[in-house]
């Protein structure tokens, strides 16, 4: 029967069965969020030799390597707890279905997407590694999706620590798909972030093909494949594929791990490349191709679906004991076969380890089977919540090194802004019931370094911008977002650079203390660009669609050291802003007649704005000076946004008269 509660959880429906437990669609009442509730039973009687104790272990040794892992790529744990008996994981509930249940569809997902979403899955255990964290079961029925298509990486729970961690495989005992395994997973080696790079290799081949590069129809022959035979290469599978996969693949599937990539980050980068992207930071279900200017390949046919092979292609999880121990002596038997020494030399090949050929691991294959089985039930068929992408109908042809597909709505042109003449911030405009022309003086005074409102002689004019700049031909970062981009880039003095137009610094627009966040009303690439001395510049694309999974986003990179690209910005250190705006400023001064420069132009006595309302442009911080005869001059920071929360700012200020 259906419990009505797990804790504190409400149970809605169930996602799937295991032999041990099941997961769940629940609801949290507390803040109203439904969510995956996957549980296991410990207090019931199990066959064989499986050790409950050891199998609770490892459920909280799955919340604790979860624990660890942020990002927007991994599915994310909320809670782990225990409720009569029963333990439970609440995670992140991903209703678009499984990698492998789309790549079963091939007519699903266009080839750019399917890069795309291994590149997304590069990026995720790039982010686990760093933390210390193996994967080692990587592979298509482990990465779930968005309805946006967003790629989402879960069951770490036969990851193993890379340090730290007191090892509860058993020797002899092998954890991870045997299709997707590396070689020196199979051989029982001591494994590294390279073990996963290969299960990667593995996921792209399959998904630049639609078939396995090592298609075995047993398990003999799968294990002699990995461990002796390289795959055909992917482009004389698809005639149509670019050549960029080729030499990514051929390094993934390395059999010296040697060989291979040393980071995920570094695959991830690679693929970025070939699809013509920098780097994704945030990612949304909107095709990349969109975005791609010029770029338009007539589409093609996906070839003919490939039989599927005997083996089952996510089966067993857990492949441990005499099973894996025959199949890896019948395959070092066929090997010398194939080399022509008989059955005797077999003996002296290149064998597995005394280890693998032992029994014993009912244990973790009755434990195992069990969690990862149930992620195979867990989700429903691929696309109910939404479908299939629109733009996931059609397949690219051939496409040149940096050409990625485009869609028949893609707009006209789509080129990032140029940068052709970064400024300081922009202008000031008075509200549309004056007609007032503000007259600029030479020599505008700067802002000060001394702490906020402190009396300042004016004597240093802005930074002047040279009006050669040009954009970084491609950016660091690349986010898909709504509407609201959140700025937290170290250091946090880092001037910003708004499509050439300097805003401010990067502290302004985090939304706390003062500051605002980014508001763009209308769809479009915009680009940012960072700059501080010392650092190199970091420039991060943004493309503004209203089908982005993600309403905000925070960009949070840290820049590096290093010579800068461009022009660097206004000098100085600043305080937060002392006024926020959505566009309008009043002034209430002392005195009345007291001179007003904004971004230093003077604009006439603060009496004049007293009941006339000056407009700023945002999204921008403003420099405003008051000054006059016999007092000290103020200087003042005003924030102007959408996102300000004020409409209009009234500066109420004092200027203290000089000794």
């Amino acid at each position: 029967m259906l419990p009505e509660r797990i804790g504190r959880y409400e149970i809605l429906r169930v996602l799937g069965k295991g032999a041990m437990g099941l997961v769940y669609l629940a609801r949290d009442p507390h803040i109203e969020r439904e969510l995956a509730l996957k549980t296991i039973r410990f207090d019931q009687t199990s066959e064989g030799s499986f050790n409950p104790q050891e199998a609770k272990a490892r459920f909280l040794k799955e919340a604790k390597i979860a624990g660890r892992l942020q990002h927007p790529h991994i599915v994310t744990v909320f809670d782990v707890g225990e409720d009569v008996g029963l333990l439970y994981l609440a995670m992140e509930y991903v209703p678009g279905g499984s990698f492998s249940q789309r790549l079963a569809d091939p007519g699903s997902l266009s080839l750019f997407d399917r890069v795309r979403i291994v590149a997304e899955v590069a990026e995720a255990l790039g982010h686990a590694h760093e933390r210390g964290v193996l994967h080692r079961d990587v592979k298509p029925a482990n990465i779930l999706l968005t309805p946006h298509l967003d790629a989402k990486v879960t069951d770490f729970g036969i990851g193993k620590l890379l340090t730290g961690d007191s090892d509860l495989t058993s020797t002899g005992q092998m954890v991870g798909s045997p299709a997707y395994m590396s070689p020196e997973q199979i051989k029982g080696d001591k494994l590294d972030a390279r073990t996963d790079i290969f299960s990667l290799g593995v996921v792209l081949y399959q998904a630049i093909t639609l078939r396995k590069p090592f298609p075995a129809d047993t398990l003999t022959t799968l294990v002699y494949q990995i461990l002796h035979e390289e795959p055909p290469d992917p482009a004389a599978i698809r005639a149509d594929l670019p050549p960029e996969y080729s030499p990514i693949v051929r390094r993934c599937l390395a059999k010296r791990r040697e060989d291979r990539y040393s980071t995920a980050s570094e695959v991830a980068a690679e693929l970025r490349a070939a699809l013509g992207e920098a780097p994704v930071a945030r990612t949304s279900g909107v095709d990349g191709s969109r975005f791609a200017a010029g770029r338009q390949p007539p589409p093609a046919a996906e070839p003919p679906t490939v039989a599927t092979p005997a083996i089952d292609p996510e089966s067993p999880t857990i492949t441990t004991g005499r099973r894996m121990g025959e199949a890896a002596r019948q395959a070092e038997e066929e090997a010398a076969k194939r080399a022509g020494t008989g059955a005797a030399a077999s003996k002296k090949g290149p064998g597995l380890p005394k280890s693998l050929l032992l029994g014993g691991g009912v244990a973790l294959l009755a434990l195992v089977a069990v969690v990862l089985g149930l992620r195979g039930r867990s989700r429903g068929p691929a696309g109910t919540a939404e479908g299939p992408s629109p733009a996931a109908t059609a397949e690219p042809a051939a496409a040149a090194p940096s050409a990625v597909p485009a869609t028949a709505s893609a707009p006209p042109t789509t080129a990032f802004p140029a940068a052709a003449a970064e400024t300081p911030v922009g202008t000031v405009t008075p509200s549309p019931a004056t007609k007032t022309t503000p007259k600029a003086k030479p020599t505008p005074p700067a802002v000060p370094t001394a702490p906020p409102r402190a009396a300042v002689a004016p004597t240093v004019a802005p930074t002047a911008v040279p009006k050669t700049a040009t954009p970084t031909p491609r950016a660091d970062f690349t986010y898909f977002v709504k509407r609201l981009v959140k700025l937290n880039v170290s250091p946090i003095q880092a001037r910003v650079f708004l499509d050439g137009r300097y805003i401010g610094i990067s502290d302004d627009w985090d939304g706390a203390g003062g500051g605002a966040l980014l508001y763009f009303a209308q769809e479009g690439p915009r680009r940012l660009r960072f700059a501080y001395p010392g650092y190199r510049d970091l420039t991060v694309d943004l493309l503004v669609r209203s089908d982005a999974s993600e309403d905000k986003v925070e960009v949070e990179p840290h820049m590096e050291k290093g010579p800068g690209d461009g022009p660097p910005g206004p000098a100085g250190q600043f305080r937060r802003p002392h006024y926020r705006t959505v566009g309008g400023v009043l002034f209430s001064v002392d005195p009345p007649d007291a001179t007003v420069s904004v971004d230093g132009k003077e604009i006439g006595p603060a009496s004049k704005w007293a009941g006339e309302e000056l407009s700023l442009d945002g999204p921008a911080v403003h420099d405003i000076f008051l000054s006059a005869p016999g007092r000290e001059t103020m200087a003042l920071r005003v924030l102007a946004a959408q996102t300000a929360g004020e409409v209009r700012a009234v500066i109420k200020e004092k200027l203290k008269k000089l000794n």
